[in-house]
């Protein structure tokens, strides 16, 4: 029995032990605030947003560009601030705006006043990364003759208040 070679019962319990604890940090790593799931989630959030938010400032530009092109004029201008959402040059506003609906996909849903502009995100994608169903994102635009102005843009990413993030 002299020449057997084995594994004692202190080496086993050790390095169980050993593995047990890579285990445990191996799953801290993972979950938790500063997790690498947490990091990932946070980050595909925040591509969302900068998406959003560069596809309106895009689409502003285009219509801006079409509206010249098209000369798209109003009695005040080519799209005056009194023509949206109002029956005054109503078709020509709604060309103009019609032209920016062509722009973005089916995620942004539009609605006008006067003088101003709504554009509300919502997608699947987005709840998904926020866990929350509602979430969105609304850009209000404010026009004002010749010029389009990102007034704010807010991210709702839960129900309560602190979870509405300032986008500008």
């Amino acid at each position: 029995m002299r020449n057997q070679r084995g594994i004692t019962l202190i080496a086993l319990v050790i390095t169980i032990i050993v593995l047990l604890i890579l285990a445990g940090v191996s799953i801290a790593m993972l979950t938790g605030d500063n997790g690498i799931l947490t990091q990932a989630n946070n980050a595909k959030m925040s591509q969302i947003e900068g998406q959003v938010k560069e596809e309106i400032n895009l689409a502003i530009q285009a219509t801006k560009m079409y509206a010249e092109q098209k000369a798209v004029e109003t009695s005040t201008g080519w799209l005056a601030q009194s023509n949206i959402g109002t029956n005054t040059d109503a078709a020509n506003a709604e060309t103009v705006i019609g032209q920016m609906k062509n722009d973005l996909n089916s995620n942004y849903a539009f609605s006008a006043g006067t003088g101003t502009l709504t554009i509300t995100y919502t997608s699947s994608d987005y709840s998904a990364a926020t866990n929350y169903s509602s979430a969105k994102i609304v850009a209000e635009i404010t026009i004002s003759g010749n010029n389009f102005t990102v007034t704010s843009m807010k991210a709702t990413r839960g129900s309560a208040a602190a979870d509405v993030i300032d986008l500008i």
